[in-house]
């Protein structure tokens, strides 16, 4: 076989389209003679094989969509899952649930093996990594397949959507709010520049700083991943740090912010005076915890709702010129500030 010699390849070599070397590969009846013939010369000059990219093209419906998530831990996807799964069933679709566990790896074995068992389409929730190396493999699927997005964005690829809330945006309300109502003079961050999200929210927080003169520096952020524990862990390690009081901690999720709040408690210092806490998501336990946590919500059910809605909307030909749809988000203001 040609090294990297790829389906699209074959169909830019043939001067024919993907869907029609799909159909070839598929044995469908909707092609010339003279274009089967010359597809399957090309086959074999090149010694091209099919792998699943090409064989799940062109299938027909299942009405079954594989929803792939990065953390079943994670209680900030059973929301978006719950979302996507109801409204999927009012339409009568049918959802797989796939894992990856933040795998780039896993996450395109994932997507072969969902191609192989001819689902629709996908839903993919959650950040993408800053270095995301499955970008080409997405636009490339998303040629033949609906790709919807939830809480990232991928430019490009002609069925490729996102529905997401502007992160970067609503970082830099809330604290611009909370700021508006207490005298802090220091803002810290919990959180990793991993994500594409995350980034954006450390981001927001450097600009916020720069444009209200806040002190705000390397030592100002304290890379965390997103369990409760690696939030308590950047609770110590702030508190070794011999920070400035009153401060405000943005954590960049929920989980860090919960894990920092019992660090916190524990440790003897007053939250809501000494250090104030935001967190992002608002997932279920936040309001439930002492003191209930200030965070954003980004309504995640509803997140999951107009994923699912707009793949039916793809599904059923309606296309839109816009490929990224901003969901609301809302600050909540509890006892953590």
């Amino acid at each position: 076989m040609t090294e990297n010699y790829t389906i699209y390849d074959l169909a830019r070599d043939c001067g024919v389209s993907v869907a029609t070397i799909s159909r070839v590969i598929n044995g469908s009846p909707a092609v010339s003679a003279r274009t089967r013939e010359k597809v399957q010369k090309a086959i074999k000059e090149h010694n091209f094989t099919p792998n699943a990219f090409a064989r799940g093209m062109n299938k027909m419906a299942t009405r079954i969509i594989a929803v792939l998530i990065s953390d079943i831990a994670n209680p900030f996807f059973a929301d978006i899952v719950k979302g996507i799964e109801e409204t999927c069933r009012r339409y009568d679709y049918r959802i797989i649930l796939c894992i990856t566990n933040n795998d780039m790896d896993k996450e395109r074995t994932e997507l072969e093996m969902m191609l192989q068992k001819q689902v629709d389409g996908f839903i993919i929730c959650g950040s993408r990594p800053v270095d995301d190396t499955n970008e080409g493999v997405l636009r490339k699927i998303s040629e033949v397949h609906p790709v919807v997005m939830v809480n990232s964005r991928i430019d490009g690829g002609k069925k490729l959507y996102s529905v997401l809330v502007d992160e970067k945006k609503a970082s830099k309300n809330a604290l611009s709010v909370l700021f508006s109502k207490k005298s802090y003079k220091r803002l810290y961050v919990f959180g990793d520049r991993v994500w594409r999200t995350t980034a954006d929210k450390i981001r927001a927080a450097e600009e916020f700083a720069s444009e209200n003169g806040i002190p705000f520096g390397n030592c100002s952020v304290i890379a965390c991943p997103h369990t409760l524990e690696a939030g308590r862990e950047a609770a110590r390690a702030f508190i070794a740090g011999n920070p400035v009081f009153p401060c405000l901690v943005f954590c960049v999720s929920d989980q860090i912010a919960l894990g920092a709040l019992k660090e916190f408690v524990g440790s003897g210092l007053s939250v809501g005076n000494d250090v104030g806490v935001l967190g992002f998501s608002d997932i279920s336990i936040s309001s439930l915890v002492t003191p209930a946590l200030t965070t954003v919500d980004q309504h995640m059910r509803s997140l999951g709702e107009q994923a699912a809605n707009l793949f039916v909307s793809i599904g059923n030909g309606i296309v839109t010129e816009a490929k990224a749809f901003y969901s609301d988000y809302d600050l909540v203001e509890r006892e953590s500030t």
